[in-house]
């Protein structure tokens, strides 16, 4: 398997990504073995009252970010498509960056299961955890 770089993951969230999510500006910080952390930076445009960053965002972020895990944790992209997130929101965001932290939990041959943590910037707590799941299309 060959190695997936941060500037390749970069390219996936740039141009892979349906358009309308390059508003979010998400950027890969970090690739591991076994996933990625990416970074949703906060604008006013993904929060609403006071703020607090919509869940409708944070989803987003992390249905892109989990492309780039699987991508790092199986050595380079390939097509794949959302089978299923469950999502238990653990506490409200306002006016931060938020972390993801995801990796790949088990893989077979077409279907890759996952988790993101999602977490604020500023003082790293924990406001998202979403299972994921996945198929290998290509």
């Amino acid at each position: 398997m060959s190695e997936f770089t941060r500037d390749e993951a970069q390219r996936v969230i740039d141009t892979v990504m349906t358009p309308w999510l390059d508003d979010l500006g998400m950027v890969v910080e970090e690739l591991t073995e076994n996933g990625a952390v990416l970074r949703l930076p906060w604008d006013e445009r993904i929060s609403r009252d006071g703020g607090l960053i919509t869940g409708q965002a944070l989803l987003s972020f992390a249905d892109a970010a989990m492309v780039v895990v699987i991508s790092s944790a199986i050595g380079g992209f390939q097509k794949m498509a959302t089978i299923d997130m469950t999502t238990s929101f653990l506490a409200p965001a306002y006016n931060t960056d938020i972390i993801a932290r995801g990796e790949v939990l088990r893989r077979g041959k077409r279907m890759v299961f996952g988790r993101i943590d999602l977490e604020t910037a500023d003082a790293g707590e924990g406001v998202a955890l979403i299972q994921t799941s996945w198929t290998l299309l290509g």
